[in-house]
């Protein structure tokens, strides 16, 4: 086992980090693992600190509830704890051996050396352990050696990591957007032989894979790959898709405005695959039915499924691009819908005029009346309080959102003596 001390403090010398394997009784019984290491040694900024422990999980949380921890058991069968703190999550796993597993989940016993420990994991760089000084020890022996000659390559053999868990596939592309100068041939051929399980995989854990996937750096190299080698296709199996190609351009400008959206969790899934089945023409499929299919793959919410067919609807253009559509996304949805809809118009590079430019950029003054103003003046709560407000409203939209309180009454009015 290698072990090397590289004398420079890493982040989790100091704070929350530092008192929780303090906690736990130092480095004899508690370690940074993963993927903290990994980032700290590339220069990546470090996000999470998960460690690995030889306590229990049922000792761990004990232990850290006394030391006043606000600790929750996220994944207690496999031995995973959490402490959350200044708005962050510290993962606290057990050490564990894997005695049964089936592409999906795995039967665990908790217990063993850093070594073992170290050979259920996925890759050789994410098999490295460090105390609170900096000190790393590799156990399997190539994870420094792989990390400097920037490979992603599997613990052991590829195919039995594999085997253990279809997920690793999508997790060895993910990786390769941070180390894609050496690939390693016999890690990425076992990816490609076993891409058909991929459609066993839950679509939750599959949506979480993809999330990070987009918001890397050389995510087009990635998503360029996952097409090429017909990854896709099984990625969202059994859904009613089987073309992910799209034009160079569009792609690039996807992942450009997808990067300001890593606070939206999955809108860069949905953004993709809104372009996706946009790009399809509707004479020739049931646009409907396929993203149905696609919600039901991927379990969307139905907060997630109506951005779905939003998004889709705007691509196609199923309704005029104008001033007056703007107008209505910013009073009956706001700024969010604004910039999404600009955001589309912008990678389909539609010509937006500077009349409609300054739509998107300046949002329009409240419409001046409301159900009450309606009731007020006789009207009784139904149907007609709606279609009326829906008139005038229009009405004050198509006249530059001018017309004040006193206005829009008079054109209630006259509406009123239509009926």
């Amino acid at each position: 086992m290698l072990s090397v001390n590289l004398n420079i403090s890493p982040p989790w010398s100091y704070g929350v980090a530092y008192d929780i394997m303090m906690a736990l009784g130092g480095s004899d019984k508690t370690m940074i693992v993963g993927g903290a290491i990994r980032d700290w040694l590339s220069d990546i900024p470090v996000k999470d600190i998960d460690f690995a422990t030889k306590l229990s999980p049922e000792e761990a949380m004990i232990i850290l509830v006394n030391a006043d921890f606000n600790v929750k058991p996220i994944g207690i069968d496999h031995g995973t704890i959490a402490v959350y703190k200044n708005n962050k999550t510290y993962e606290i796993t057990s050490l564990r051996k894997d005695i049964l597993t089936d592409g999906r989940h795995a039967k665990v016993i908790f217990g063993g050396s850093w070594e073992e420990d170290a050979y259920r994991r996925d890759f050789t760089f994410n098999a490295l352990y460090a105390d609170e000084f900096g000190t790393v020890i590799d156990p399997t022996g190539l994870g420094f050696q792989d990390l400097e000659n920037k490979i992603v390559r599997f613990i052991g053999k590829p195919e039995k990591r594999i085997k253990e868990d279809y997920i690793r596939i999508l997790r060895y592309f993910r990786f390769l957007s941070l180390f894609s100068e050496n690939i390693d041939n016999n890690s990425m051929d076992s990816c490609i032989k076993q891409i058909k399980n991929l459609n066993i995989i839950s679509g939750e854990r599959v949506l979480i894979e993809l999330d990070k996937i987009f918001l890397q750096k050389k995510s087009k190299i990635i998503i360029d790959l996952l097409v090429s080698k017909d990854v896709m296709n099984f990625i969202y199996s059994p859904a009613l898709l089987d073309n992910f190609s799209l034009n160079s351009n569009i792609i690039n400008k996807l992942l450009t405005i997808i990067k300001k959206t890593d606070n939206r969790p999955f809108y860069s899934f949905i953004l993709y695959t809104s372009f996706i089945i946009g790009s399809l023409r509707q004479k020739e499929i049931n646009i409907s039915k396929i993203i149905l299919s696609v919600a039901k793959r991927f379990k969307l919410s139905n907060q997630d499924k109506f951005l779905l067919i939003r998004n889709v609807n705007w691509i196609q253009e199923k309704e005029i691009i104008s001033k007056n559509l703007v107008i209505k996304l910013w009073l009956d949805n706001g700024e969010v819908f604004v910039s999404d809809f600009k955001d589309i118009l912008s990678i389909k590079k539609f010509r937006i005029s500077k009349d409609l430019l300054l739509t998107f950029n300046n949002p329009p003054p409240k419409f001046p009346i409301s159900g009450k103003d309606l009731k007020k003046i006789g009207l009784k709560e139904g149907k007609k309080i709606g279609l009326i407000l829906n008139i005038v409203r229009d009405w004050w939209i198509n006249n530059d959102c001018i017309g004040e309180y006193k206005d829009c009454i008079e054109a209630v009015k006259r509406e009123l003596k239509k009926l």
